[in-house]
């Protein structure tokens, strides 16, 4: 299993100031390299992910020393940051010193077969789901949804141009055939764009899925909303975005009056790293500190 390189990984650790006995929670945990880093730094962590498999390959990393922590400083938690105040007081990170939120899909994630993030493995079920244990796969959304329904959601959360024409193509396909596979969904699509752009179109479509079987947008809102109640004044939260629509939602939620920006405008990954890790190209990291 291949798991991701972290994104804006010095950025995160001088923003959010990790020191020496302060206590940390990774709401994104996912393959663990922002997590890791924080806990070398000297920070206590704890880790959480809506994913039980990534916080699996976690805790033997861990166990096995592979990671070279002190493995009682870290607390690894499988819940949904969109009840990041809950875990945090139920596990005793009540309040903290920072918190980051490291959005989007972690490398794992794209690079399992099983999950259909990636439309690379043509064969791959159409999934969507960070956990598989819980909701309907996003074939189901494909197969019942109207074409109405169908074009809103390629529209508004993938911000595709064609969604009309491509909702009416899944629409129109799987009368012939009910929608399973990646390769099924990349065929329609490939309806509407010929061989130009295929693959573009593909991403913000697969987004838009993602995020509505994975309530991702309200699950943010509720997540920021949750952090800062368990943040100290003068803790500060990082946030890794890798879309417009994420994005939107943090910059609204820091210029509330409880918060002093910490980045005027969002970091972007330096032209090295975009040339190292071609998964950081599109990531915005903004900061902030309660006041």
């Amino acid at each position: 299993m291949n798991y991701h390189v972290p994104v804006l990984l010095q950025e995160i650790i001088d923003g959010l100031q990790v020191s020496e006995g302060k206590k940390y929670i990774d709401a994104t945990f996912g393959g663990g390299g922002h997590g890791m880093e924080i806990v070398k730094a000297g920070g206590e962590l704890l880790g959480i992910d809506v994913d039980p498999e990534a916080l699996e390959h976690a805790r033997r990393k861990i166990e096995n020393g592979e990671w070279k922590i002190d493995k009682k400083k870290i607390a690894l938690v499988q819940g949904n940051f969109r009840d990041i105040d809950t875990i945090a007081q139920d596990n005793g990170f009540y309040p903290v010193d920072g918190i980051l939120f490291d959005l989007g899909v972690s490398g794992h994630q794209l690079d399992d077969r099983e999950r259909g993030f990636s439309y690379k493995f043509a064969d791959a079920p159409f999934d969507l789901r960070l956990n598989q244990e819980e909701g309907a796969p996003a074939s189901e959304i494909i197969n019942h949804e109207n074409e109405e329904q169908l074009s809103a959601i390629i529209g508004t959360y993938g911000e595709e141009e064609s969604c009309g024409r491509i909702a009416h193509a899944l629409v129109n396909n799987r009368v012939k055939k009910p929608f399973r596979t990646t390769g099924d969904v990349l065929h329609s699509i490939q309806e509407v764009t010929g061989d130009r752009n295929t693959y573009k179109t593909a991403s913000r479509v697969f987004q838009a899925f993602r995020i509505v079987v994975n309530d991702e947008l309200s699950s943010l809102k509720k997540g920021l909303d949750g952090a800062e109640s368990v943040l100290k004044p003068g803790g500060r939260i990082a946030v890794i975005s890798f879309h417009s629509l994420e994005d939107r939602i943090v910059k609204q939620f820091f210029q509330r009056s409880g918060f002093k920006l910490v980045t005027k405008k969002p970091i972007r990954p330096t032209r090295m790293e975009q040339q190292e890790n071609k998964r950081s190209r599109s990531a915005k990291l903004r900061i902030a500190e309660k006041i």
